[in-house]
């Protein structure tokens, strides 16, 4: 569907862990996300007022019987591209600032 920009992983009766991402497709203006478990076709319709990591974890526990440990993290890549944007507007706010100032 897109790509992915947080996981939820639990870990099952097993040691086996399980995850659900939430995908975001940059298509659609303003973007829209999806839940995909990593582990079946599940992907609900997110027409809903329930909050996502209660999907998410609810999904977990019912389907896979991974009820412990429910945790999430951010995608590496969303986080480093965010660390260097951050710093980049920044100075370019500053420099249209001063160019703006001198004119």
């Amino acid at each position: 569907m897109g790509a992915a920009i947080r996981h939820f992983t639990a870990t099952g009766p097993d040691g086996q862990v399980f995850t659900v991402n939430i995908e975001r497709d940059f298509r659609y203006d303003p973007y829209r996300d999806f839940l995909v478990c990593a582990h079946c076709d599940w992907s609900p319709s997110l027409l809903t007022t329930r909050k996502i990591i209660d999907m998410a974890g609810e999904h977990l526990a019912t389907a896979h019987g991974a009820d412990r440990g429910l945790a999430q993290q951010e995608n590496e890549s969303f986080r480093k591209a965010r660390w260097v944007m951050l710093p980049l507007c920044a100075v370019l706010v500053i420099g249209l600032l001063a160019y703006y100032a001198q004119s």
